[in-house]
């Protein structure tokens, strides 16, 4: 549930250009077209680099959570990154998750999430314990499809045309941002609380 007895879903993400987010868009259109109703694909608009995913947290957390991100948020460096190829979790043979990869100064993305994570553990959220992947969520594969199916969402995932699509220009991470999430038949609606600047790189 989204919102009910003052708790909204919440998570901080990083946010992608609007170069990056009109490409991906353009991915999957392409791969929808191979996989007709095989995938539940996410909106371009709402894709994010996800950094934690906190669940259902009390709505008057959240600027308690800007404001204990905002400091040590603020010592890290501005970074850049770009699209980067095509991927499948768990796996290519059982495919459950469809991503794109990110390259760039994958370092101090790394570093921010750390960050974001620490910040989160001194106020008593669970600390993932898988290790950081950055990926940027395409969609989801359907429960109870046909053997067929997968073989041609495979197929798709692995072929030139669409990987070829994901690529484009480097984009600077300038700021944090804490999103919640409003679930909807139509799908999911992420919309920002806040932001908290990365250090500005001054020439």
């Amino acid at each position: 549930m989204s919102n009910l007895g003052g708790f909204v879903r919440a998570f901080i993400a990083v946010d992608i250009s609007p170069e990056a987010r009109q490409v991906m868009g353009g991915a999957i259109r392409e791969l929808a077209d191979q996989v007709p109703g095989s995938v539940r694909w996410v909106d371009p608009q709402g894709i994010h680099l996800t950094l934690k995913f906190l669940g259902d947290i009390p709505v008057q957390d959240a600027e308690t959570i800007l404001a204990a991100l905002k400091s040590p948020v603020a010592e890290l460096p501005q970074f850049s990154l770009q699209l980067n190829g095509l991927g499948m979790f768990p796996n290519a043979r059982r495919p459950r998750v469809l991503w794109a990869g990110v390259d760039g100064q994958l370092d101090p993305l790394a570093s921010l999430q750390q960050c974001v994570e620490g910040v989160l553990a001194d106020m008593n959220y669970p600390t993932e314990r898988q290790t950081f992947s950055p990926h940027l969520t395409l969609g989801r594969v359907r429960e109870r499809i046909s053997p067929g199916a997968r073989r041609r969402i495979i197929q798709a995932m692995t072929s030139e045309s669409p990987a070829s699509k994901v690529a484009g220009d480097p984009w600077v991470v300038e700021e944090v941002r804490l999103f919640r999430t409003t679930l909807t038949p139509q799908g999911s609606i992420h919309t920002s609380m806040g932001v908290v600047p990365l250090a500005r790189g001054d020439d």
